[in-house]
C-alpha cells in the first residue's frame, strides 16, 4: 500500500518534519499544539491504511481507525481552545461509535464457506421414516 507512491511512515514522517521546521520559522505553535497536529495526521492516515486495507478484515479495522481519529480530533480542539465538558466528549465518541457501526458491516466474521456449508448439511432422506437407511442400518450378522 503506498501513500503518494511511498510507504505511509514516510509520508507522516515528511508532514511532521515540515510542521516542526514551519514551527520553528514562523508559526507560533506550542509543542502540545504541534504534538496534537502531528497525532491528528497520524489519525488520519491511520483511517487511510483502514479504508485501503478493509477487505483484508471485513472493515473491523476502519471502526477503530474512525475511534482513533475522533479521539485525536477532540485532543485537537482542546489543545486549540475548544471548551468540551467530559460529557460532551462522551458523547461524541459515543456518536461515532455508533455511526462506525452503521456504516461498516454488521458481520464481522467470516461468511462460511461452500465446502463447510455441504458438510454441515443433514444427510439426504432418501427413505420413508422408519426405514433403514445406509447410516443407520443394523450391520449385517456374521
Amino acid at each position: 500500500m503506498k501513500f503518494f507512491g511511498r510507504e505511509p511512515a514516510l509520508a507522516l514522517g515528511l508532514l511532521s518534519a515540515g510542521l516542526q521546521m514551519l514551527t520553528a520559522l514562523f508559526l507560533p505553535l506550542t509543542t502540545e499544539q504541534v504534538a496534537a497536529i502531528n497525532s491528528i495526521a497520524a489519525a488520519g492516515l491511520g483511517v487511510w491504511t483502514a479504508f485501503a486495507t478493509r477487505d483484508l478484515d471485513g472493515g473491523r479495522s476502519v471502526k477503530a481507525a474512525a475511534l482513533g481519529f475522533a479521539q485525536a480530533l477532540v485532543t485537537l480542539g482542546l489543545v486549540f481552545g475548544v471548551s468540551l465538558t467530559e460529557q460532551q466528549t462522551a458523547s461524541i465518541m459515543a456518536f461515532v461509535a455508533l455511526l462506525g457501526a452503521v456504516l461498516v458491516r454488521q458481520q464481522s466474521t467470516p461468511a462460511p464457506t461452500h465446502a463447510a456449508v455441504a458438510t454441515s448439511a443433514p444427510p439426504a432422506m432418501d427413505s420413508a421414516p422408519g426405514q433403514a437407511t445406509a447410516e443407520n442400518a443394523a450391520p449385517p450378522p456374521a
